[in-house]
């Protein structure tokens, strides 16, 4: 009676979000959107990826917003597109120096999949800045080139079931990085508001808060990036101006009679 209860209310959750947001929640992020460096006010590029076939994850679109709305570039993908992404900033971040910091964050299957996408990135030596798992289902282990990986999860009546319910998350043997596994029930119950559950989590302004502030963390304004990793720059302005005060005068040029006569020399002992 229970699972009947249950898969009802997924029907009615799924034709619920439906009707109020259209086709908006399955529309395909663009690629094109995917680069190492943007022209935001601040330095970082954020990646979003929807749960499955987008319905249940309509907040991740607000979340974009809000991203955006704090002056970083981002994007909102579909979950099904998470090969074609991983592929594409694989592509367009191999070899670029100095890249803005790269930030993944997803809900559900989609918070399974930026974990995916990390791993492929390993392969290619791209490390990943922050990865923002919201109620993660049946995740690969974090991955070494992740620096700071921040799951926020509930505990529930279905955590033995692969579906439905969000889960801790383990890294790979070797991992240095930080992962934070953070309980919202028992360790965040300030992060609660209101019934929360699967369906909604991801639609919450306190997680969607609590999102921004680990982003805004490692995606500092543009100026602050800019004088960070440009630290030569200052000393070697001043080091240019000083060689310009103490260079010598240039030699006053010789007379084309000077010139002339140095001339017939040359040629007179070549003789």
């Amino acid at each position: 009676m229970m699972f009947n209860n249950t898969f009802a209310r997924i029907a009615a959750a799924s034709l619920a979000s439906l009707l109020i947001t259209g086709c908006s929640a399955m529309t395909p992020g663009p690629m094109t959107a995917v680069q190492p460096v943007s022209t935001a006010p601040r330095a970082g590029n954020v990646y979003l990826v929807r749960g499955w076939i987008g319905i249940f994850s309509t907040g991740i679109d607000s979340l974009g917003r809000k991203v955006a709305g704090a002056g970083l570039h981002g994007q909102v993908f579909q979950e099904d597109q998470w090969r074609t992404l991983a592929a594409t900033i694989a592509d367009k971040y191999r070899g670029v120096p100095n890249p803005e910091p790269l930030v993944l964050v997803g809900h559900s299957y989609g918070a399974d999949d930026i974990v995916r996408i990390a791993r492929e990135l390993e392969t290619h030596d791209i490390p990943v800045d922050l990865l923002v798992t919201i109620d993660p289902t049946t995740p690969p282990r974090v991955p070494k080139n992740v620096r700071l990986c921040y799951n926020l999860y509930q505990s529930n009546l279905l955590d033995a079931m692969p579906f439905l319910r969000g889960i801790p998350l383990e890294a790979d043997p070797g991992f240095t990085g930080t992962l934070k596994n953070i309980n919202i029930r028992t360790d965040r119950p300030d992060l609660l508001e209101g019934k929360v559950d699967h369906f909604n989590i991801e639609k919450k302004d306190t997680i969607h808060r609590e999102t921004l502030k680990q982003i805004l963390a490692i995606c500092p304004p543009r100026a602050q990036w800019t004088a960070a990793r440009a630290p030569h720059l200052a000393p070697m302005a001043t080091v240019a101006q000083a060689r310009t005060v103490a260079a010598p005068a240039p030699a006053t040029r010789p007379s084309a009679a000077a010139v002339g006569r140095g001339a017939t020399k040359l040629l007179s002992s070549s003789k």
